[in-house]
C-alpha cells in the first residue's frame, strides 16, 4: 500500500484530430460523465480538438472554484472522440493501477475539496495542472483494486438496470394513458368473457383470454354481445382495403381475434381487419347461416353498400360517429363532444377538473425552528430532490405553503420543465414555495393517481407550456383558475376507472420504490468510495 502523485501514474497527452476521423465531440459534466457537446461548431475546425480513446481520461480544470468539483471522466467507449482543445487528456503509464479504479478516486467527494483547495492561487478559480498533477493517490494492490472496482461496477449495474425499469414502468403509464383517456384504443374485452367454438387447445385458457383481450380494443370490437355458446352471430368486419368480410360466428371476440391474427379466413390474412362494423344475433346456427349467405348475394352486397352509404361513408365508419339512419350496428360506438370538440366513448363524461381538486393553500404554522423547505427547483419529474432541515428563520420569504400526504405539488412557472411531484408520505415538517400549487383533491369521484397521470401526460404538460406562453410577463407562468379549474377531464365507467387507478397506483409506487432503492445504492457506492482512502492489502 503506497500513496503516488497522480502525475508519476499517467501520462499527459495531446493527440489532436489531424486527420478528421473523429467526429463525435463530447464534454464533460460536473457529476463525472462524458455528454453529447451543446458548443456550436459550425465553421470550427475540428482538426484541432483532442482525441480521446478507451480508458483514457479528460478533465475541464477551469471552473473548479466555482463549482466545487472538478469534471474529470474515463472512456468507456469503444469508439474515438474528441474534446474541446482546453481539456488535458492523459492516460495511465503505471502497470501497478488499473484505470478504472483511479476513475473511482477521482469520484470521491475529498478528491474534488481537494482540488478546489488548490484554485485559491488561482484569481478566475482554475486549477493548475501543477497542482492536479501533484494531489495524492492511495494505490492498493492489484487484486484490491479489481475487488472495490468490480464492487462499486455492481452497485452501478443495479441501479442501470432500476432505472431502465422505471423509464419503462413511466413510458407504459403514459402510454395506458394516451391509449384509453386519448385515443381510445384500450381493451375492453368484457371481465364475464369466456371462449366459444373453436378453442386454441395449445394455450391454457387464461393465456388465451388474455391475447383475445390484447387485440380486442374499443375502437374495433367495443359493445358487441358477450357470447353464451348458444347464440349464433352474423359480423360483418371492414378491412384496410376498405374492403368488408362478412362472416358468421358463436363468439364474436374470439372470431375477431382470429380475424386480426391472420387465423381466421383467407381474406382477413390478405386484408387486415379493421373493425366490426356491423353484427346480427340469431337463435339457430341455420338461421344465421341462412342471413351470412343472404349478404354474399348481390342483394345483400347493395344493403351493405347502401347502409355504408347511410353511415356517411366509410371514413364516417371508422371513426364509429352515430348515423341514426343506418341499420348498422357498430361496435366502439363514440359520440360526439361539443366542450371537448372531439368524439369520446358512447356512455363516457365530461366534468371540469374543479370538480375533483381544488387548489389548496394554508400557511404553516412554523411551530417548529427547523423545515424542509422546497422551492420549485427542488422537485423534478415526481421527486423531491433533498430531505435536508434548515432555519426557519432563514427561509425565504415563499416559504409558506402547508402540505400533507397525497397532495400533488405542481409549478406554476414553466410547466413544460416538468416541476411536479406527489407527496407519498407525511409532510407535517415540509413547507413549500407559494409558486408551487398545492392541488388536493375534493372527493373521490376520481381517484388520485388518475388526476395524477392526467396532470403530468404530455398533452396536458403542452397545453399549459403553450397558456403560459400566450401571456405577458417574466416567467411563462399557470393559475389554477384559469388553466385547471376549467378545464376538460374526460372519465369513464366506474369499472374502468377503478381498474385504471390501480393500474396507476401499482405503476406509481413500482417506480418510486425502484427510486428510493437507488437512492440507497448511491449511499452505498459514496461508502465504497470513502473506504479507498482505508483500503488495506
Amino acid at each position: 500500500m503506497s500513496y503516488k502523485k497522480l502525475g508519476d501514474i499517467v501520462k499527459f497527452i495531446s493527440n489532436k484530430n489531424v486527420d478528421g476521423i473523429a467526429t463525435i465531440l463530447y464534454g464533460i459534466n460536473i457529476d463525472k460523465y462524458f455528454m453529447p457537446s451543446v458548443a456550436n461548431t459550425i465553421g470550427v475546425d475540428l482538426k484541432k480538438y483532442k482525441v480521446v480513446v478507451k480508458n483514457q481520461f479528460a478533465c475541464n480544470r477551469m471552473h473548479v472554484g466555482r463549482d466545487k468539483r472538478l469534471p474529470i471522466s474515463m472512456s468507456t467507449f469503444d469508439y474515438p472522440f474528441i474534446v474541446s482543445p482546453a481539456y488535458d487528456v492523459f492516460e495511465v503509464t503505471d502497470e501497478n493501477v488499473i484505470p478504472e479504479y483511479l476513475m473511482l478516486w477521482f469520484r470521491r467527494s475529498e478528491f474534488d475539496r481537494q482540488c478546489w483547495f488548490y484554485t485559491d492561487a488561482d484569481v478566475r478559480g482554475g486549477l493548475s495542472l501543477d497542482a492536479l498533477k501533484s494531489i495524492e493517490i492511495r494505490i492498493p494492490s492489484i487484486e484490491k483494486q479489481r475487488e472495490i472496482v468490480a464492487q462499486y461496477q455492481a452497485v452501478a449495474n443495479k441501479i442501470k438496470v432500476n432505472e431502465q425499469i422505471c423509464e419503462k414502468l413511466e413510458a407504459t403509464a403514459q402510454t395506458l394513458y394516451k391509449q384509453w383517456f386519448v385515443d381510445f384504443e384500450f381493451p375492453c374485452l368484457p371481465s364475464s368473457y369466456r371462449p366459444h367454438g373453436q378453442v386454441n387447445q395449445n394455450l391454457p385458457i387464461d393465456e388465451y383470454i388474455t391475447k383475445i383481450g390484447s387485440v380486442c380494443t374499443y375502437s374495433r370490437v367495443g359493445g358487441l354481445p358477450v357470447s353464451d355458446g348458444k347464440t349464433w352471430f352474423v359480423y360483418l368486419i371492414l378491412c384496410e382495403n376498405d374492403s368488408v368480410y362478412k362472416g358468421m360466428t358463436n363468439d364474436l371476440y374470439r372470431r375477431f381475434y382470429e380475424h386480426y391474427m391472420g387465423e381466421g379466413a383467407e381474406w382477413t390474412k390478405l386484408n387486415k381487419p379493421l373493425k366490426v362494423i356491423h353484427w346480427e344475433s340469431f337463435a339457430t346456427k341455420e338461421e344465421a347461416a341462412k342471413r351470412e349467405k343472404d349478404l354474399k348475394t348481390g342483394y345483400g352486397r347493395t344493403w351493405i353498400s347502401r347502409q355504408i352509404e347511410k353511415a356517411g361513408g366509410i371514413t364516417q365508419l371508422k371513426t364509429s360517429l352515430p348515423a341514426p339512419q343506418t341499420e348498422l350496428r357498430t361496435a366502439g360506438k363514440m359520440v360526439y363532444n361539443q366542450e371537448l370538440e372531439k368524439e369520446i366513448p358512447e356512455g363516457w363524461e365530461v366534468k371540469e377538473l374543479g370538480n375533483f381538486i381544488q387548489s389548496f393553500s394554508k400557511s404553516h404554522d412554523f411551530k417548529k425552528k427547523q423545515l424542509i423547505f422546497f422551492n420549485t427547483s427542488d422537485i423534478l419529474n415526481g421527486e423531491f430532490l433533498h430531505s435536508e432541515y434548515m432555519n426557519v428563520d432563514e427561509m425565504p420569504g415563499q416559504a409558506k405553503k402547508s402540505i400533507k400526504k397525497d397532495d400533488i405539488l405542481y409549478s406554476e412557472i414553466r410547466p413544460n420543465n416538468r416541476r411536479f411531484a406527489l407527496v407519498r408520505n407525511d409532510a407535517d415538517d415540509y413547507v413549500v414555495s407559494t409558486k408551487l400549487m398545492v392541488l388536493r383533491r375534493l372527493n373521490n369521484e376520481l381517484g388520485l393517481y388518475r388526476i395524477y397521470y392526467y396532470l403530468i401526460s404530455d398533452e396536458t404538460i403542452k397545453d399549459f407550456q403553450d397558456s403560459a406562453e400566450g401571456r405577458s410577463g417574466t416567467f411563462p407562468q399557470i393559475t389554477f383558475d384559469e388553466d385547471l379549474k376549467f378545464r376538460k377531464i374526460i372519465f369513464g365507467s366506474k369499472e374502468i376507472e377503478d381498474k385504471m387507478e390501480n393500474i396507476f397506483k401499482n405503476c406509481f409506487y413500482q417506480v418510486y420504490n425502484l427510486k428510493d432503492q437507488n437512492k440507497q445504492l448511491t449511499q452505498l457506492q459514496s461508502l465504497l468510495l470513502s473506504r479507498l482512502a482505508t483500503l488495506e492489502g
